[in-house]
């Protein structure tokens, strides 16, 4: 049954308040074999794209791992959204990897509240976001468009001049993507070596791809060079 405006504005006001009344906080996920985890990770296939998914396996693991927050909104016992935020444990740097909401409690403003989240786990430290880019001609691209501003209106800016690679996670390609951060507080852009580092820290702990990985350097002196050609 989808979920009104009302309701929806509840779990969050009591939530707010730090109200023990059902659905009304945050749930961080710790058991991949309970009942959460079934209805979070139904939420994640009907969601997200075949070839931006990890195997159930290796989203069972962020569960269990100190880097990663699995946090669900539930209404009663349903769950209504989901989040996973990786944070280094090396690095000042974190990943909004993954963020979507059930099909009938969309369009209610989860999505904002649960961005506010992630920034809430991030802190002082830098949040990286990887989104499907608009600069690919694709069927979805005013969707991808949309998806975008939703994120520049939580406060994220895009890395200008980075064509991203985000590395492949299942048997089909990623799309074309672009790459954003929210960095509380921070208003001047990142210098390209700690872009550098930022990029080679996802690419070891989230993805573990070898920190030499030659994509990191083609992507960082491409970005270099269209800086100095528009300089």
């Amino acid at each position: 049954m989808a979920l009104i405006s009302s309701e929806v504005q509840k779990i969050f006001s009591n939530a707010e308040r730090g109200n023990d009344s059902a659905g009304g906080k945050f749930v961080e996920i710790k058991d991949p074999n309970g009942t959460d985890f079934e209805q979070f990770f139904q939420i994640y296939e009907e969601a997200l794209p075949a070839n931006e998914r990890k195997s159930r396996e290796q989203v069972a693991e962020f569960v269990t791992r100190l880097d990663y927050h699995v946090l669900v909104v539930k209404s009663g016992e349903q769950v209504l959204c989901f989040l996973i935020v990786f944070m280094s444990l090396n690095q000042e740097v974190g990943l909004l990897e993954y963020m979507a909401t059930a099909r009938q409690a969309r369009n209610q403003g989860l999505g904002a509240e649960m961005f506010k989240k992630a920034a809430e786990i991030a802190g002082e430290r830098p949040l990286l976001v990887e989104v499907d880019s608009e600069r690919e001609d694709s069927l979805d691209r005013e969707i991808r468009r949309r998806r975008k501003n939703f994120y520049f209106r939580s406060g994220c800016q895009q890395i200008e001049g980075l064509n991203y690679l985000m590395p492949q996670v299942s048997d089909s390609k990623p799309p074309v993507m672009d790459l954003l951060y929210y960095w509380k507080g921070c208003t001047t852009r990142p210098s390209d070596d700690l872009i550098r580092c930022w990029i080679k820290t996802v690419y070891a702990e989230v993805y573990q791809r070898p920190p030499d990985d030659p994509g990191i350097e083609w992507m960082i002196n491409r970005m270099i060079k269209r800086a100095s050609n528009h300089a």
